[in-house]
């Protein structure tokens, strides 16, 4: 009886030490993908590709020649063509990093690392791709936003979007935003092709899109010199949330007591400036990290983003075209509108040309009555 507990017993220490050896079999290192970025990527047709890398081959490699001086011998050997490629890959989809690096045969380290030396090299290089407009751009963006709806004096279009982050370590409650999730309150300016004009990414999410403003670098230069960012009177279109101001036109708010003519500004101002919400939508849509940013420190959040609103911008001047679903724009015919040449006594008799600042509200009357007389 006793020989055969202890044979049952050798059995059971058998079958233990096989189950060991098959668990230490699964925590063998998976061998990584061999020679991905050498042989399998130069194979890709170009809608593979920039169904992967979110922009052309010739995109790719213009970039690559712009940030090779910063990218060469950085931190380690890897080529600047791959450094780009990990770098692309992660902006432009959710993949953990054990996936990227095993797709590329780097380690987790050195992944990271590639990463991070383009975000840098991106955001250095940041006032060459994010610029205010000069000189003759800001009649060509007047024109070209005049031709949306027929609103007149439009150079940009701004607002905020909310960056989707994992929790921060520290204060987490100040990321959370008033749709309760934690992120990063991002605001930008963009032109009428969609393009950044000025980005202010780091806020907490909690910050509201107004007080964002009030807080961004720009709003301080354009105290200073308002005549260079808004010459001749021009303008930005922003929603209810801004304060009415002579550079930024926000719609009527509507507590039931609006005007026709109200009513038809609120309608012309939203089929214009709705160009900044395509704009977003653009960017998440292309760079899919931004649709919710895993982070153990948040410090690199606002690296990342700035650095995708660069490639966005890259993008766009070479006209790099990436198909995701646009806001709908529902825009009627364009229409030319003037600043009526009856303007009201309470204006300034050199108010209707150059720069005179008067009140921002009867200006936005002014626009106002123009756009209800040609309907």
């Amino acid at each position: 009886m006793i020989l055969e507990d202890d044979a049952d017993d050798e059995a059971e220490d058998e079958e233990v030490l096989q189950l060991l050896a098959a668990v230490e079999r699964d925590r063998r290192a998976v061998p990584k993908t061999q020679n991905y970025f050498e042989e399998i990527i130069p194979r890709f047709s170009s809608s593979e590709f920039q169904s992967h890398f979110r922009m052309s081959r010739a995109t790719f490699e213009q970039l690559t020649r712009i940030l090779a001086p910063d990218l060469q011998g950085l931190h380690s050997v890897v080529p600047v063509a791959k450094k780009l490629s990990v770098a692309l890959w992660y902006f432009g989809n959710q993949d953990v990093y054990r996936s990227i690096s095993d797709r590329f045969d780097l380690s987790k380290s050195t992944a990271w690392q590639c990463v991070i030396d383009v975000a840098n090299s991106l955001c250095a290089r940041s006032e060459n791709f994010i610029h205010w407009p000069t000189g003759l751009e800001f009649t060509r963006l007047q024109h070209e936003f005049q031709q949306m709806a027929g609103f007149p004096g439009v150079i940009g279009a701004i607002d905020c979007c909310q960056i989707p982050i994992s929790a921060p370590h520290q204060n987490p409650d100040s990321y959370i935003n008033r749709k309760g999730y934690h992120s990063i309150n991002t605001q930008a300016i963009c032109d009428s092709k969609r393009r950044f004009l000025d980005v202010f990414t780091g806020s907490c999410g909690s910050v509201n899109d107004a007080r964002v403003f009030q807080l961004s670098p720009l709003r301080e230069e354009i105290m200073r010199n308002m005549d260079q960012y808004f010459p001749e009177q021009t303008h930005i279109l922003g929603d209810k949330i801004y304060t009415v101001e002579f550079y930024l036109l926000p719609p009527y708010k509507n507590f039931g007591q609006l005007t026709d003519r109200q009513k038809h500004f609120n309608l012309v101002h939203a089929r214009t400036r709705q160009v900044i919400e395509r704009a977003f939508a653009l960017l998440l849509g292309r760079f899919r990290r931004l649709k919710h940013l895993f982070l153990q420190n948040i410090e690199y959040a606002a690296l990342i983003i700035l650095a995708c609103c660069c490639l966005h911008n890259i993008c766009i001047s070479l006209n790099d075209e990436f198909d995701v679903e646009d806001i709908d724009e529902n825009v009627n015919a364009p229409c030319d509108v003037n600043v009526p040449e009856n303007v009201p006594e309470d204006v300034p008799n050199d108010a209707v040309s150059g720069n005179v600042q008067f009140d921002p509200e009867i200006k936005r009357r002014i626009i106002a009555d123009a756009l209800y007389g040609r309907m």
